[in-house]
């Protein structure tokens, strides 16, 4: 699956038609823009009709984003629906990384931090830059 010029992609990881590998792309005019990032999806064997585990691998600042991926997504746990896909499921976390729910947050460093655009973009990229310098 590829979004082509939306900034969104996903395939399988190997083998297992249930576990795929997915990335993001920050939005253009974003604190994210020029940023990728690595997700991972393990679908259930129940799926489409429960939702799957979505996590980030590339380490995100983000106030509905926890210390380990965990994602904080209405369409992810009690709004699922069988009618969402794969490319479905990334645009809505490409759009809830320009429109936190400030209400909900798993980082509330992140969501204090919010308001402040500059320090946050300086944070979000503190973060990302660090992981990968960990990953070279």
């Amino acid at each position: 699956m590829s979004g082509g010029d939306l900034g969104v992609s996903a395939f399988p990881d190997g083998e297992s038609i249930f576990t795929w590998i997915g990335t993001i792309e920050g939005g253009k005019g974003t604190l994210y823009e020029g940023l990728s990032y690595k997700l991972s999806l393990r679908f259930p064997l129940d799926y489409p009709f429960k939702a799957p585990q979505v996590k980030f691998e590339t380490m995100c600042f983000h106030p509905n984003i926890d210390q380990f991926g965990n994602i904080c997504l209405d369409i992810l746990q009690d709004k699922w629906s069988s009618a969402y896909d794969c490319r479905t499921i990334l645009l809505s976390i490409q759009s809830l990384l320009e429109e936190p729910n400030l209400e909900s947050p798993l980082n509330s460093y992140a969501a204090a931090l919010w308001n402040d655009k500059e320090d946050y973009r300086r944070m979000v990229h503190k973060q990302y830059f660090a992981r990968e310098a960990l990953e070279s």
